[in-house]
């Protein structure tokens, strides 16, 4: 099969490899049609791969993915071959999306109505399930679905950089369990964020400046306490700004784990980090800072069940309409457009929405 390797200048080659095999029972290879994009990789301008427990050297870094199940393993019960399905490949494991087929978990996997589209569904993974980790997982404003906010009362929630796909899977999942009000962080991606609020959240535009961000955050807490914070953007002060303003013993999660980062958030505030790959891992519950490496949750949930619950869910709002896909736009070539997608996300074009690959549109995909 054909599949992209991404290099550490963010260049990708085309190659020629076998097609992966189910190593594990509880595997499934994935046909894929078509694979989303995220700014994670393993050239990653964001996130080098020392920085990452979960993370080793893999070049086909693809993690979205949309298709049809092509096999499963002894103990894959609820997919069968031919299934539509949508799902996260384990990050920095062999059979990533950038590629034909694609390497799987059944805990990462959901199934797909007819109504919803690959390029759809290629949005959702990685980003949906960042934001439940964050969400219920680590902030843990309400443990989930089950336990939603009463509609009398207030549960302030900031989402700093709401117009990426995490953060926007964030607003739309604080909805889902009535958190509001919602306040929302973003840029030139202001008029998508618009369509996902309600009456009596707010928007902030950081293009105005850290004073102006602290000073409008203040005002929108209407004199509450403001205990919640995701920062899906943790880069250019804004978990400085956060910190300006969570109360003591405030909550902040965020999806970057520089050190640099850690060692600037007050003490008086409980940091942790969302990071994907936990779902692969048993996450810590360790308050230290030198271990956030994986994050924590403070129900004590490991990485694989907490992916097959919310996993299912996300999988279920999908297709019952409860959650809308991230705006999407197909970047031409297939596989070949892999490094123009990752360009231009590496250079800050790409907001309020996703690029995705459709693997059919490889100009020599019969000649592996």
């Amino acid at each position: 099969m054909k599949e992209a390797h991404v290099h550490s200048d963010t260049t990708v080659t085309i190659h020629d490899v076998p097609i992966p095999q189910i190593t594990h029972p509880s595997q499934l290879l994935v046909k894929v049609v078509v694979s989303g994009t995220n700014p994670k990789v393993r050239s990653d301008w964001k996130m080098p791969t020392s920085m990452l427990k979960t993370i080793s050297h893999c070049p086909n870094s693809g993690d979205d993915v949309a298709g049809f199940v092509h096999a499963v393993g002894a103990n894959v019960t609820d997919f069968h071959t031919g299934d539509r399905v949508a799902a996260l490949h384990e990050l920095g494991t062999p059979g990533g999306s950038y590629a034909e087929y694609a390497l799987v978990w059944d805990w990462t996997t959901f199934h797909l109505a007819d109504h919803i589209s690959f390029e759809e569904a290629a949005t959702v993974p990685m980003a949906a399930l960042m934001a439940s980790l964050g969400v219920f997982g680590m902030l843990e404003v309400v443990a989930g679905p089950w336990t939603p906010v009463q509609t009398d009362s207030e549960k302030p929630l900031v989402i700093y950089g709401a117009a990426s796909a995490v953060g926007a899977y964030a607003v739309k999942l604080a909805k889902l369990v009535n958190v509001h009000p919602l306040i929302c962080v973003a840029g030139k991606g202001i008029p998508f964020v618009q369509t996902l609020i309600s009456e009596g959240d707010a928007i902030i535009d950081y293009r105005k400046g850290n004073e102006f961000v602290v000073e409008e955050m203040r005002k929108a807490l209407k004199g509450h306490d403001l205990k919640y914070a995701f920062d899906a953007t943790s880069e250019h002060g804004s978990y400085i700004n956060l910190s300006q303003v969570l109360a003591a013993k405030g909550r902040l999660t965020l999806v970057l784990p520089f050190p640099e980062i850690l060692k600037d958030i007050p003490p008086h505030i409980e940091q942790s980090t969302t990071m994907a790959g936990s779902l692969w891992k048993e996450l810590s519950k360790d308050q230290t800072r030198d271990n956030k490496a994986l994050g924590r949750l403070g129900v004590g949930q490991g990485g694989k069940e907490f992916g097959l619950m919310f996993t299912k869910l996300v999988g279920t709002w999908l297709n019952e309409g409860k959650l809308k896909p991230h705006p999407y736009e197909v970047v031409e070539g297939g596989l070949h457009g892999v490094e123009t997608a990752l360009k231009a996300l590496r250079e800050g074009k790409v907001s309020a929405k996703k690029y995705v690959i459709r693997i059919a549109d490889t100009p020599d995909l019969g000649a592996a």
